[in-house]
């Protein structure tokens, strides 16, 4: 057998998916979320010690993020300890989108 023969099989049993192009996109993923990560903790940082406020804003994107990556992985592999932290991320995201909201309203000058 010739390679592109061997490739040809490969996909046809493998339904045209190529698992290093997967593989790749899963990596690119992770780093992007601990871009996020990074880039947040920066901002929420800066944002309390210059302004001496918290924008709860900039960590609800982040725990969205993590809710969403540990729940999907909880159920997909049935691993309890993925989806306990799927769902107190859930519970995070929903206190800081709440705070955020929140601060939003009480320093709003539209009234």
């Amino acid at each position: 057998m010739k390679k592109e023969e061997i490739l040809e099989k490969a996909r046809k049993e493998n339904k045209n998916k190529d698992y290093a192009l997967i593989e790749t996109e899963n990596n690119a993923a992770k780093f992007a979320g601990l871009a996020i990560l990074i880039l947040s903790t920066v901002y929420f940082i800066s944002g309390i010690m210059i302004t001496g406020k918290s924008n709860y804003g900039w960590y609800s994107i982040v725990a969205v993020y993590c809710s969403t990556v540990f729940g999907l992985k909880g159920i997909k592999t049935h691993k309890k300890l993925d989806l306990f932290c799927g769902i107190i991320w859930a519970i995070a995201s929903v206190i800081m989108i709440y705070s955020y909201f929140k601060e939003l309203i009480n320093t709003s000058i539209i009234r």
